[in-house]
């Protein structure tokens, strides 16, 4: 009853200065006693409107979000009268579940009240950008003109394009243009999981449910593609790609996903995939309308040629430099810490650095961590996939150049597109079957993986198994989050050391080995076997974080995307 009083009086702030007095001294013995008052944000509204009108400032919580400042900064800007500034310097905004926290400001050596949270979970930032809310949100102060990004693939570049694009519609705030330097192991297309990915973009679960952001991240995921394809047009292998049922299961979560997303999917009866494709199953689903599958490696160095237009237009410039390691063994397994091939790089002339190596964040050491222990709740997983090919005159049947997919995956490959209706015969048509999914420390042998992909794919193409020749065998290493509310969604935001990260040399300062330090990280990662539905979309608001230098920014989108901190 006490403090109710207190903040009913509050009320007449503005025309009694004793209450004021009162209200300070309550406030400085509330802090004394360690009391934390928390009131219904409607019975606090106008007292809140009262007392932001008569304050010359704010005091904000711990990490308070930007739309509090703002809020606070205009309803303090509808009064100008400023009768009480340090009585009321006290107390604090609303939180976002609509409570008011009570604290009294600590004062520096000058004299000034300033406002210091505690650290959560005593894990320490040591990084000088920890991720706090930049009051000027939408308007930064200064914008990364110099930026670098190590990892080239879907998320690599992703973010790259964006960033460019980004620095096109807002050349003012740039005074040289953006510059961008890629840093990769390989060649564009040519190394890490991205590059041998199977290209199946479309929004669905295997049990037919839409993922989260599904719809407008196949719209983000097109439009990339197309602009990839005005510079390499055979990166699109087909407009289209089927999901086969092959239980009762399957059949009525599939026939549930073409009644609610009928612009996307359409029901094909059991006959009408034998006809239609040659496939054992009990019916599926074809996927269109931006459903598609894709030749990745055509797509990055398509989407890559765009990029370096695009820096063009922007009075800017784009590099990319292959970085070969000494120590590389393809054969390696994803959970051995090999040496940073970066560490001898000097990134401190960048003003913004964006890790987006897939696996080689962990694995390259690229960042400090125990490997039992992983900074961020992902596993590696590797994927090995068989690239098999077959002749239609040595087998007299065919093989209709289609994706199919049910669990594992059957798919085309380009030159097996191009022959569609070449009336070459004596050509072999090419398709890859994918993909393991592999937790063990020793790799499954050739032929325990033909075992394995024929046991969960031979429904689809009987011919292809019983008449077809492995040419050869890929592998990539994914990071796949863990399974969180909404699924397994990436990891990005930006990236701080914390205690336990790190180990502490003699004089007591941070050793980080050859890891990557810099005080503007980013990371971009965690993207698994989603990596051509969520690439484009993902990459965009972390662009849009990064040109914005705030994180907070991504929160717009996708509330909870530090679920990984």
């Amino acid at each position: 009853h006490r403090h109710h009083r207190m903040f009913d009086n509050s009320l007449n702030l503005k025309t009694d200065p004793l209450c004021a007095k009162k209200l300070n001294t309550n406030a400085q013995m509330i802090r004394a006693s360690n009391f934390r008052i928390l009131l219904r944000l409607s019975s606090c509204l106008p007292i809140m409107y009262n007392v932001a009108g008569s304050m010359g400032g704010l005091y904000a919580t711990i990490n308070p979000g930007a739309r509090q400042i703002q809020l606070m900064r205009s309803m303090g800007s509808r009064n100008d009268n400023h009768h009480l500034t340090r009585a009321m310097g006290a107390f604090c905004c609303i939180s976002m579940p609509g409570f008011v926290r009570c604290r009294l400001p600590q004062k520096n050596p000058s004299g000034e009240n300033v406002y210091q949270p505690k650290a959560p979970n005593n894990k320490r930032s040591i990084s000088m950008m920890s991720g706090n809310v930049n009051e000027d949100k939408l308007q930064p102060q200064t914008q990364s003109e110099n930026i670098a990004i190590i990892g080239g693939g879907l998320a690599g570049l992703s973010v790259a394009y964006h960033l460019l694009d980004a620095s096109k519609n807002s050349q003012d705030n740039l005074s040289n243009g953006l510059q961008i330097k890629i840093y990769d192991k390989a060649e564009v297309g040519e190394g890490g999981a991205s590059s041998v990915a199977g290209g199946l973009l479309h929004p669905f679960s295997p049990r037919g449910k839409l993922i989260h952001f599904g719809l407008p991240a196949l719209e983000q995921s097109n439009l990339l593609v197309e602009k990839a394809a005005i510079h390499q047009p055979l990166c699109l292998i087909r407009p289209q790609l089927y999901r086969i049922a092959l239980t009762l299961a399957n059949v009525s979560q599939l026939q549930e996903t073409a009644a609610k997303y009928p612009d996307l999917a359409k029901w094909m009866s059991q006959e009408e995939i034998s006809t239609k494709l040659g496939a054992q199953s009990m019916g599926g689903l074809e996927l269109r309308n931006g459903c598609r599958v894709v030749d990745v490696p055509l797509y990055l160095k398509g989407l890559w040629e765009e990029c370096n237009k695009k820096a063009g237009e922007a009075n800017g410039s784009i590099t990319w430099e292959v970085i070969r390691s000494t120590q590389e063994d393809p054969d390696n397994y994803p959970s051995t810490k090999r040496h940073n091939p970066f560490s001898a790089m000097d990134f401190s002339k960048y003003d913004t650095v964006v890790l987006s190596a897939g696996s080689g964040i962990l694995t390259d050491n690229l960042i400090k961590c125990d490997e039992e222990h992983p900074p961020f709740p992902v596993h590696l997983v590797r994927g090995q996939s068989m690239e098999m090919s077959f002749s239609q005159r040595e087998s007299n049947e065919s093989i209709v150049n289609e994706a199919m997919l049910c669990g594992k995956y059957i798919s085309p490959l380009q030159s097996s597109a191009v022959l569609e209706g070449s009336n070459e015969p004596n050509k072999r048509q090419k398709f890859v079957v994918g993909a393991s999914h592999e937790f063990q420390e020793i790799p499954l042998t050739p032929s325990e993986l033909a075992d394995e992909l024929k046991s969960r794919s031979y429904s689809l193409a009987p011919h292809l198994w019983d008449n077809g020749t492995i040419d050869r065998l890929t592998m990539g290493v994914r990071v796949q989050s863990h399974r969180g509310k909404f699924g397994r969604m990436p990891i990005i935001g930006r990236y701080s050391m914390l205690e336990g990260q790190y180990e502490t040399a003699a004089d007591g300062s941070a050793k980080y080995d050859d890891s990557i330090v810099h005080p503007n990280l980013w990371i971009f990662t965690g993207l698994s076997s989603r990596g051509m539905i969520y690439h484009a979309l993902f990459g965009k608001w972390l662009a849009d974080a990064i040109v914005n230098n705030n994180e907070e920014v991504v929160r717009e989108h996708f509330d909870g995307f530090d679920w990984w901190k």
